[in-house]
Order: C-alpha cells, then sequence, then structure tokens
C-alpha cells in the first residue's frame, strides 16, 4: 500500500464530523486533530440552518474538478434558467470565497447588504430576480483580496446558510470554488440534515479538464453526494456570422467517463459571443439571445434537472 492510499483510508475513517473528533485514534499525528477536537461534534447552530435550508425545496451544488472550465457562468445561466421555467424561486450562494465573481455576473456588485430584523437580505439580481448572496458584495471594492483559512471560510459559509433570510425557494444553487477543499466540506456538513439533492459536474472537452472530474466524483462519493450529471461546457464555438458552431477541443473524453462512471451527460454549452457579451455587460442573455444555441443548452440542462429532481 502507498502513501496515498494509506492518507485515502485516514481520510475514509476520518471522525471529523462525529463526537469523536480529535479524540478518536485515527486523529493521533493529524496537525488538525487540535483544531477538530475544538471544533468537532453536535453544533449548536445546526438547527437554525436546518430550518432556514428546509424552506429550500431543493439544493445543488456546482462543482469543476479545476478552474476556468465556466462553473460560475454555468451556476449563473443555470439559476436563470430555472427561475424563467415554471416561474421557480432561485438563490445562488456563492461559496467561492476567494475568487467570487457571482456579484458581476447577477448585476449585484454594487448592492449593499442589508441587515433586517430576519437575517441578511440577499440581494435581488434584475435578472429574473435571483436572490444572490457572496462575499463579493461584502468588499470594499473590487479590488479587494480575501485572505481567510479554512476555520473563517467554514464560519463564512455558516453564516449564509443561517444568517440569510432566504424565504422560501424552489432551488439554491451553491456555486463552490475549483477541486474539493474546506468550502466543499463546510457545505456538505452543514447541508448534512437536510439532505441537498446533488451535485452537477461542470467541465471542458479537454482531457486535463475531464481528468479532474474523476476526482470530484470520488468526493461526492466518499461524502454521501449524489451526481446529478454532467455539463460539458465550451463543447464548441457558435460563429457570429453564420450561427454555425465549430468544434474547438476535439475527443470523446466527456462522453467516456460519464459511460465509464455511468453519469448522465445533462447536456452541452457551445462558447456564444453574443452570450459572452451579456454576460460581461450586465444583459440577460434569456431575454436578449434565446435563439443562442448557449441558452436552448441550458434551458435543456435547467428541465432535465428539474425532472431529476422532482423524481428522485
Amino acid at each position: 500500500m502507498d502513501s496515498l492510499e494509506i492518507l485515502d483510508e485516514k481520510l475514509t475513517e476520518c471522525p471529523a464530523n462525529s463526537e469523536d473528533a480529535g479524540r478518536s485514534s485515527v486523529c493521533e499525528g493529524c496537525p488538525g486533530q487540535t483544531l477538530c477536537r475544538m471544533q468537532g461534534g453536535a453544533d449548536p447552530d445546526q438547527e437554525i440552518i436546518d430550518v432556514r435550508m428546509g424552506a429550500i425545496k431543493h439544493k445543488v451544488l456546482i462543482l469543476s474538478g479545476k478552474g476556468g472550465v465556466g462553473k460560475s457562468t454555468v451556476a449563473y445561466l443555470l439559476s436563470l434558467a430555472l427561475a424563467r421555467c415554471q416561474s421557480s424561486k432561485v438563490g445562488v450562494v456563492d461559496l467561492d470565497i476567494c475568487g467570487p465573481s457571482i456579484p458581476k455576473l447577477f448585476n449585484v456588485e454594487n448592492q449593499p447588504i442589508v441587515q433586517s430584523p430576519y437575517g441578511w437580505k440577499p440581494l435581488v439580481s434584475p435578472n429574473e430576480d435571483v436572490k444572490v448572496m457572496s462575499v463579493g458584495s461584502m468588499l470594499d471594492s473590487d479590488t479587494t483580496s480575501v485572505i481567510f483559512r479554512g476555520p473563517r471560510k467554514t464560519g463564512l459559509i455558516k453564516r449564509f446558510l443561517k444568517d440569510t433570510f432566504w424565504g422560501k425557494l424552489d432551488f439554491l444553487i451553491c456555486d463552490t470554488p475549483p477541486g474539493t477543499s474546506d468550502e466543499h466540506m463546510a457545505i456538505v456538513k452543514l447541508l448534512k440534515n437536510v439532505k441537498p439533492d446533488g451535485a452537477i459536474l461542470v467541465t471542458t472537452p479537454q482531457e486535463v479538464a475531464v481528468a479532474t472530474i474523476k476526482k470530484e466524483i470520488s468526493f461526492c462519493r466518499k461524502m454521501g453526494v449524489a451526481v446529478l450529471g454532467l455539463v460539458e461546457n465550451m463543447s464548441g464555438l457558435v460563429c457570429p456570422c453564420c450561427k454555425e458552431t465549430s468544434e474547438v477541443f476535439p475527443g470523446r473524453g466527456v462522453v467516456s467517463l460519464a459511460e465509464s462512471h455511468n453519469i448522465p451527460i445533462l447536456g452541452s454549452l457551445p462558447m456564444d459571443p453574443k452570450v459572452t457579451e451579456c454576460c460581461e455587460n450586465d444583459r440577460n442573455p434569456l431575454e436578449n439571445y434565446p435563439e443562442s444555441p448557449t441558452v436552448q443548452g441550458i434551458m435543456e440542462i435547467s428541465s432535465r434537472l428539474i425532472g431529476l429532481v422532482n423524481n428522485g
């Protein structure tokens, strides 16, 4: 057994979410033992989180194995599409603490977060009235960096769930940073009692991106999170003149991955310069370019997602 397998076995046995956190024999030698001993066990805030999240019908995580695959853009487009489908009430919580881009996409970057008697009021996007909460809306400027260690990230994510007055929603989309780290473990742990519907994995067709998705699949299975499906982003390039879609990244990596892991492909989204222009200039692509292959693709993905969570 090599060192990676030993580490994987240790992580599988990790009691961080139990009353034995930091006290079990498997904790000996772990650099996080002291922190776990202090933070492990029952969380007094969990009951409030359960009440808040219990008012939301469906909780969906958006994951990617690496940065640059357009995960936040997919989360943005998906939330707009869900809000338009069946007039669903949708919220988006931005868990990318150190690199928040959700406020810009939803055109709420200049709105202040207001404290109400019921908690933080999420910002309301002019695009489909999606509710948004992000650390990006708490910063003095868009050049301010967020330098948080794991416990502070976890604490802020907890506040997004516990202290935000989301109200009754049909969907809460959780946009996570790339990889599998503190933010991912925190959201899964905090939602454990209300059972999130699952995760959507976003990748691009290149082999280097597809390879990292395998780690996301492993993470989901170890953490007990259902994988709802794959979204192949940047599957092609839409010509702004003739509207034809050209293949940019050749290969069947996403199809092969889906087949080998028995995961459905929810859909593919080509790159459309007109949709990109909308995202960059605070315009709703669903309203301005409904004929775009990208918009049509995200509408199909949202319909499939609604079918999955309602029948699941």
